[in-house]
């Protein structure tokens, strides 16, 4: 069973912290339209990274940390390509850089740090040009030049600007790593503050690419996504009106399949920008060349370029659902990210805790220097109920609506699991149906066959759920074959199935509770689909891992879990 390195925990610890640092200030700038906010925001990121690395000295924590933070960032589904992540990413990247070059020493640390906040500007430019096209940049540099020749500097050129204006980043970055560098250092001298350790009523599991119920995914579209975004742009780019009638279909379909889509679309300030750019094109896009104020070419290539901005867009927004379909994320998986994923179950399940007790955003301006020290005082309680959560077992849960197969399923997954050479341990509970309606249910040992009856309507005795009355001796049969002793040396443990009773601290919950600090073998639970949420929450489930009966057959689930 893979658990986390030590690594991907210390990433997780700091990747969670700045996320949560980058959501709070990121709404208070946002609500407040504060100017710069994005600047402000890189500055502070240097801090606290330069800060934990000093407290953590280890190769590979800042792009960890940068891409949990960005993920972490990108809760908004229509975010996870565009905006925040990507910048995030490439400011922890080049953090990286620069460490592993000049070492983790102050020269490091500032480069690092000055090259992360010039990152910022470059990203910018990067996302105009991929939202707006090349035509952009022949509005702004035009706008640029009658700004100069207004003021009365022509000879300042486009180019001196920029260099101008990636010079006082630069600067930023410096100071933003000496306030980091210093943080760290005087950390180290100092005791820690004696805080209480943190315990499991402060966690609380958050499926990371939370889906809502009844979303559908298909690869295909996923293709179809990619191939149309091409396709559009290349269209819009020869002909405004073919295109525009391309993207009006696509843009058409995606708000129908994807709700979502519409809520860049809904914005006010969205189309704000589109008649300001439309306008600023109109005049621009030809520097005056033609002597008249209004120019049909800039009209052109000013809504050419506000299509443009619609279809990436909602396009990506689209593309960003169907990433999120399960088939990718095992193929991810398989593919060496179920180290990222885990420490993403993770950063999410203390999100809540975290956001209650970080520095406010008033606390965080004025007096950056403490609130960082602040942060970092956290970061070893955090560490620590990490290490505790993650050595939970792994938890495959086989989920299915009422009468849909789910024990039919977990029986075939065994005894494919079992013709592989695995030990299986544990029961399933075959039912028997009587005028159409379920009448009883069974304790069917994997192990030896042996079957006892668990619950029936027809009982006379025993504890009463609903129709059914437990009987006591299928009770202690289960119990039995859930026994930590009985179980040793099992590779898998099947339980069928966890529900109400469960969740209510009766059935199986004392025997799942004593096996819960077993992680020598994985779990494979049967619960209903409505209920899989709150049976995650009740055990503090990270390494876990819902599967849709109907959309897997157990041979292939079974060589799945064998890889």
């Amino acid at each position: 069973m893979k658990k986390l390195s030590d690594i991907w925990l210390k990433a997780t610890v700091v990747g969670s912290l700045w996320a949560t640092i980058e959501i709070i200030l990121g709404s208070f700038f946002h609500n407040l339209r504060v100017p710069f906010a994005g600047t402000i925001l890189a500055m502070i990121s240097v801090g606290i990274l330069v800060a934990f690395h000093r407290h953590w000295k280890q190769k590979g924590l800042f792009w960890r940390a940068g891409l949990i933070c960005a993920l972490m960032k990108s809760i908004s589904p229509s975010a996870i390509l565009l905006g925040p992540m990507t910048g995030i990413f490439t400011e922890a990247l080049l953090m990286e850089l620069f460490v592993r070059l000049l070492g983790g020493n102050l020269a490091g640390y500032i480069i690092g740090g000055a090259f992360a906040l010039m990152s910022t500007i470059a990203h910018k430019i990067i996302n105009l040009l991929l939202i707006y096209g090349f035509d952009i940049v022949t509005v702004l540099v035009n706008l640029y030049k009658y700004a100069s020749e207004q003021i009365g500097y022509p000879e300042l050129k486009p180019g001196f600007a920029l260099s101008a204006l990636f010079a006082v980043y630069a600067i930023l970055g410096f100071i933003s790593a000496i306030v980091g560098f210093a943080i760290g250092k005087k950390r180290e001298n100092s005791q820690p503050l004696s805080q209480p350790k943190l315990g499991t009523q402060d966690y609380q599991p958050e499926g990371f690419f939370k889906l809502k119920q009844n979303q559908h995914f298909s690869v295909r579209l996923l293709f179809f996504h990619l191939f149309a975004l091409i396709v559009c742009l290349v269209m819009i780019r020869y002909s405004i009106i073919y295109g525009s009638l391309f993207i009006a279909a696509y843009v058409f379909f995606s708000v129908f399949h994807y709700r979502q889509s519409l809520k860049h679309l809904k914005r006010p300030f969205f189309w704000v920008q589109v008649i300001l750019l439309t306008f600023l094109a109109t005049i621009f896009y030809n520097g005056f060349q033609k002597g008249d104020v209004f120019d049909q070419e800039g009209l052109v290539a000013g809504l050419q370029m506000n299509i443009r901005a619609v279809l990436i867009l909602v396009g990506f927004s689209s593309v960003s659902v169907e990433l999120r379909n399960p088939v990718i994320k095992n193929l991810l998986m398989k593919k060496g990210l179920s180290q990222l994923y885990l420490s993403l179950g993770l950063a999410f399940s203390v999100l809540p805790w975290i956001i209650k007790n970080v520095p406010k955003p008033g606390q965080i301006i004025h007096a950056p220097g403490r609130s960082i020290t602040g942060i970092l005082d956290n970061a070893d309680r955090l560490l620590n109920l990490f290490q505790e959560i993650i050595a939970l077992p792994k938890v495959i849960i086989l989920a299915g609506e009422r009468h849909e197969g789910k024990t039919t399923f977990a029986s075939e997954l065994a005894r494919c699991l079992s013709g592989q050479a695995k030990r299986v341990g544990g029961f399933i509970a075959p039912g028997k149906f009587e005028n159409y309606r379920r009448s009883s249910f069974n304790v069917l040992d994997l192990e030896t066959g042996i079957s006892k009856p668990l619950c029936s309507i027809h009982f006379t005795k025993g504890e009463k759920t609903g129709p059914f009355r437990f009987d006591a001796e299928g009770l202690k049969f289960g119990h039995i074959l859930l026994d930590p002793e009985h179980l040793k040396n099992k590779d898998f443990v099947v339980i069928d199935e966890i529900g109400p009773l469960e969740l209510k601290g009766e059935g199986w919950t004392p025997s799942i509770d004593k096996l819960m600090t077993v992680s020598e073998f994985t779990f494979i639970w049967v619960v209903r689909k409505s209920l899989v949420h709150k049976i995650i929450s009740r055990w503090n489930l990270v390494d876990v891992e819902v599967i849709d009966i109907t959309l897997h057959n157990p041979d292939q689930l079974a060589q799945s879990l064998l890889e």
